[in-house]
């Protein structure tokens, strides 16, 4: 179900995965999409519950669906496969755009929030967030930003921001860089980490994550839906170790090597270029490495180092060499 039919392929698109809140705060994030004084291309909400409504079907809904139609938003609202929030987000990572703007469903940005993440943007910038508030909450944070701390620290958007912080991570609702890097769908359905392995990842291809100030939005954490219906530890437990293997190995590149002999030895003139790589291998004894068993067990999804799939992505016309380089080399890598 949707608005306008969507022939556009470079902006930005508004996304929301949505369970469980259909009549608390869904309708307040949608409304606060279509009061942004930069408007997003497009808004697509992902219905993630277990019982999907048609909210074409609901008098409220439609009120909304009329504004974002006044507003030239276009929209659709699509069944979600009940994954989780990760499948859904990387569902909006592909269809692309250049720019997601992603938003939880129990959040409400401030009217200026698109417009001075937008600000932000350039040819180096991979994802731009604000603060992350909830309400009632007028505190600045002192907190660095880097992945090193994130065990020690607050999240940085978690307060006021006054300045501009480089940081390695953002969380809850960020504008970024479309179709650069893979969300973890080896991830339970709670999807705990997610943000902070996307935007981490983001980081680690060379570009820079940035929390800034004046783009406020409030993470209102409805009780009730989100993750919120889960209280078993132990999906929280299984994605944490796979974070956890992803900072043990932060200082490597990882490599996994999924693929055909042939494709090792023309991978063999790429590996001298990379910086400290951390090797999995079908074929060690063309290219030494681990296990791609091994690559399964620590990291989870191991689909984003696929190269084929990857370069079916960009729409690949070059030399396999080259689509390795794009895949393991960072951001103005000569």
């Amino acid at each position: 179900m949707g608005g306008k039919m969507d022939s556009q392929v470079n902006g930005v698109l508004c996304s929301i995965s949505t369970r469980g809140r259909y009549d608390t705060t869904l309708p307040l994030a949608i409304l606060s999409v279509i009061q942004q004084t930069v408007k997003p291309n497009k808004l697509v909400i992902f219905d993630d519950n277990p019982q999907p409504r048609d909210l074409r079907e609901q008098q409220h809904y439609l009120y909304l669906f009329k504004l974002l139609d006044q507003h030239n938003i276009k929209w659709e609202c699509l069944f979600a496969a009940k994954k989780g929030q990760h499948h859904n987000h990387q569902m909006a990572n592909l269809m692309g755009y250049t720019w997601v703007w992603r938003m939880d469903d129990d959040t409400v940005a401030e009217p200026h929030v698109l417009e001075t993440l937008l600000k932000y943007t350039n040819d180096n910038v991979g994802a731009v967030g604000g603060s992350i508030i909830t309400p009632p909450d007028h505190r600045i944070v002192d907190s660095t930003g880097k992945i090193d701390n994130i065990g020690s620290e607050p999240n940085c958007q978690w307060g006021i921001l006054t300045q501009v912080k480089q940081a390695d991570h953002l969380h809850c609702s960020f504008l970024y860089r479309a179709g650069v890097y893979d969300y973890n769908l080896a991830l339970s359905t709670v999807a705990h980490r997610e943000e902070t392995l996307f935007t981490w990842g983001l980081k680690q291809k060379g570009y820079e994550i940035l929390a800034v100030p004046n783009a406020v939005t409030y993470h209102l954490k409805n009780p009730q839906g989100g993750i919120r219906t889960h209280d078993d530890p132990a999906p929280y437990d299984h994605d944490q170790k796979i974070f956890d293997n992803f900072i043990k190995y932060k200082n490597n590149t990882i490599v996994v090597l999924d693929c055909g002999m042939g494709d090792h030895i023309v991978f063999k003139r790429v590996l001298p270029k990379i910086a400290n790589p951390l090797v999995f291998s079908c074929y060690p004894d063309i290219i030494p490495g681990a296990s791609i068993a091994m690559a399964q067990q620590l990291f989870g999804d191991i689909s984003h180092w696929n190269l084929y799939q990857k370069m079916d992505q960009w729409k690949w016309t070059q030399s396999l060499q080259l689509a390795f380089e794009k895949l393991y080399l960072p951001l103005g890598y000569k």
